[in-house]
């Protein structure tokens, strides 16, 4: 199970994205991230949040690591704001790691009418179906505390987190969600609605996939939609 080894703030992605330039080394960027994660103290903890937010939003993206090569999260930092975006910077933390993924999957098998969740609890079930694997635990950790950091939930006290309305993703933010989706995830030009992972869309709210299947069909994809199927052929 691949782990989130550190907590992410949504700005220290977007202002890491926007200062990067195709072509650049990426070790030219140690020390002007520095400068973006004020929060943090000591170099090895800028470091370490440096080194995942590459690891999501660059490495990914490209066979080598020694020149950055253009990517779509590159491109889409130049022209979207940092709340437009913000939820798509979480998709793609969802689709990275095995076990944010596994954590979205228990806060819905725990999240009630109240959206108040108990951390005891969901650290049980995690600990119930893992062990006591501290890959898991850790990540549970650092991904609750990016949830908090992207607005998704607050804290009550030291064992419950509240969960607020998970905002609804626009038809151009949700047209985006599903070519990242498509792109990172599955790495097929090809998407069966039936079959989406529900747990990397939990946080977008209600997505009307039939309605943006049909805005953008034609310019970003074909949408098949028949007696038993739902598909997006994207161009």
């Amino acid at each position: 199970m691949i782990g989130l080894d550190r907590p992410l703030r949504p700005n220290w992605i977007y202002e890491t994205l926007k200062m990067i330039e195709v072509g650049e080394n990426p070790s030219n960027y140690n020390i002007p991230f520095e400068s973006i994660a004020k929060e943090l103290v000591g170099k090895e903890g800028k470091r370490k949040v440096r080194t995942v937010i590459f690891r999501s939003f660059i490495y990914t993206m490209q066979e080598k690591r020694t020149k950055i090569e253009h990517n779509l999260f590159l491109d889409l930092c130049e022209k979207l704001t940092l709340n437009e975006i913000k939820p798509l910077l979480l998709i793609k933390i969802l689709i990275d790691y095995d076990a944010t993924r596994f954590v979205t999957q228990k806060i819905r098998l725990l999240l009630d009418h109240s959206r108040s969740l108990n951390t005891e609890s969901l650290t049980k079930k995690i600990v119930t179906e893992y062990g006591d694997r501290d890959v898991v635990k850790r990540s549970m950790r650092s991904f609750l505390k990016t949830l908090e950091f992207f607005e998704i939930c607050e804290v009550q006290d030291k064992k419950t987190l509240k969960l607020h309305p998970f905002p609804t993703l626009d038809n151009q933010q949700l047209r985006l969600a599903l070519i990242i989706y498509a792109e990172c995830y599955l790495k097929s030009r090809v998407i069966d609605l039936i079959e989406l992972d529900e747990d990397i869309f939990f946080f977008c709210g209600t997505p009307q996939f039939d309605e943006v299947g049909r805005e953008f069909n034609g310019a970003d994809w074909e949408f098949v939609l028949d007696g038993t199927r739902r598909m997006l052929l994207l161009k």
